[in-house]
């Protein structure tokens, strides 16, 4: 990781992200449209599979994945930048050590939420045809989220640990 770290801090992109005034607040920015989308999309989301909106209609949810998608892949490039532009500090901080993990552990529930249920998510027309697993699949997906939220805002101010 340190030479990661080391071939990081030598580039150009990170000097520029350094040295500009408005690169890390317009990343910020982004970064926070990328959540906007992510979170609004996922919330909704996962309350109606979970069980805690009834009145919504499980069949309204098609569209949700792909505006969550495009979300994350903001926020997946926003964050790569944020890393990129200092590198020393997030690679040992324990909060975004944490986060990643959470990451990969809300996208593996991503993608088997997807691969077991997506076809018949279409189908489900009251919260009665919806599968235990997909509740509790929803469930783990807003926790883990959740944690992922709150542990990129402690990044500044966990430390090393």
């Amino acid at each position: 990781m340190q030479h990661l770290v080391e071939w990081l801090q030598q580039t150009a992109l990170n000097a520029w992200l350094l040295d500009s005034v408005w690169a890390w607040p317009a990343l910020e920015i982004v970064h926070f449209m990328g959540l906007s989308l992510l979170f609004g999309g996922l919330i909704i989301f996962d309350l109606c599979v979970a069980g805690y909106l009834p009145t919504l209609q499980a069949a309204a949810l098609r569209p949700l994945p792909r505006v969550m998608i495009a979300g994350f892949a903001v926020n997946f490039a926003s964050g790569s930048l944020f890393f990129i532009g200092d590198p020393g500090r997030y690679s040992i901080n324990i909060g975004f050590q944490l986060k990643m993990l959470l990451v990969i552990v809300a996208g593996m529930n991503a993608f088997w939420f997807l691969w077991r249920f997506g076809a018949a998510l279409p189908g489900w027309q009251t919260h009665a045809d919806v599968p235990r697993l997909a509740r509790v699949l929803a469930a783990i997906s807003l926790f883990t989220w959740l944690a992922v939220l709150l542990l990129g805002r402690l990044i500044p101010y966990v430390g090393t640990g």
